[in-house]
């Protein structure tokens, strides 16, 4: 239905108000200034469903020669060009969509060069040129950089001093009687 589910809008409609019609099986969308239609879906079955377009995901305004390059200035360093490189040379079909990830995964972020050219190693050496792969290798790097000082500082926490040898504890002991005579009340035995 037209509550439950999210539907995306090309860019320049974005944030913007618009005048949505809905059928029994589609949902048509409007400019509300124009009334040029914008876009069609069928709507969804499936309540909380999420309908989407790709084509509203790509950066259509931009060439592909354009994104490569912000992509390829990213970051300086050779591992970064390399892996770029051979990451548009294996998917040459899918270099915008991976010039976004690239820029969705890696642009504006707090990103720690030494865990970064560590992932690219990792993926250059075993030919996993896709930035999702990176992007999931640079993680998993960076956990085990912050496992690893942990682990550091629980080996550099303090050892307490040997206060030197104690007493021996004074431990009382049972008669057997006792546990003798136990036994015999509840098996009215001899032992």
């Amino acid at each position: 239905g037209l509550n439950s589910p999210f539907y995306q809008l090309p860019v320049k409609y974005q944030k913007k108000t618009v005048e949505i019609y809905q059928s029994k099986e589609q949902l048509f969308v409007f400019d509300l200034y124009t009334g040029g239609e914008i876009v069609t879906y069928p709507l969804s079955a499936i309540p909380g469903q999420t309908v989407s377009k790709r084509e509203f995901k790509r950066e259509k305004e931009k060439t592909v020669q354009i994104l490569k390059t912000s992509v390829l200035q990213m970051f300086e360093g050779e591992n970064w060009k390399r892996f770029s490189k051979g990451n548009f040379k294996t998917f040459p079909r899918y270099t915008r969509d991976q010039c976004l990830e690239a820029k969705r995964y890696f642009e504006d972020k707090d990103i720690k060069m030494e865990i970064l050219d560590r992932a690219l190693l990792f993926c250059l050496e075993n030919d996993t040129p896709s930035f999702a792969n990176l992007k999931d290798t640079y993680a998993y790097f960076k956990r085990e950089q912050e496992r690893s000082k942990t682990i550091w500082k629980e080996r550099e926490a303090p050892i307490p001093q040997y206060q030197g040898e104690h007493s021996p504890f004074k431990v009382s002991q049972r008669s057997l009687s006792v546990y003798q005579g136990l036994i015999k009340k509840r098996e009215g035995a001899v032992i």
